[in-house]
């Protein structure tokens, strides 16, 4: 099954998702699909595993150490990354710098003279 094939089926689940508008793709989204489009279900399992080795390989893990087995698993991830507009950075970057503010202030006011 091609991606394209398998996107046509998610267009009408109904599901929220970054990548979607109302019943199709998001503009930003357009060229990571077209590089996907000659891509079937199998060969992007391929990648997501050959992704998931590199990971192990380079480190990229973190123990559970209250998990009996105690072994390394890689961090999860997606292999079709997430695109943030500059609009969309901008509107996050605003509420953080907001947060970090607060924070700063809520520190200060502990530490100092209260």
């Amino acid at each position: 099954m091609t991606i394209q094939a398998m996107l046509k089926d998610y267009l009408r689940s109904n599901a929220w998702d970054e990548m979607l508008g109302e019943n199709s793709l998001r503009e930003p989204y357009m060229k990571l699909m077209m590089s996907l489009a000659h891509l079937n279900g199998e060969e992007l399992e391929n990648k997501h595993l050959h992704a998931s080795e590199l990971f192990m390989n380079q480190g990229i893990t973190f123990t559970v150490y209250s998990d009996d087995a105690g072994i390394e698993r890689i961090f999860p991830f997606d292999v079709i990354p997430r695109i943030i507009t500059a609009s969309e950075w901008n509107q996050v970057e605003s509420g953080i710098k907001q947060r970090l503010r607060a924070l700063n202030l809520f520190l200060h006011d502990i530490y100092h003279q209260q």
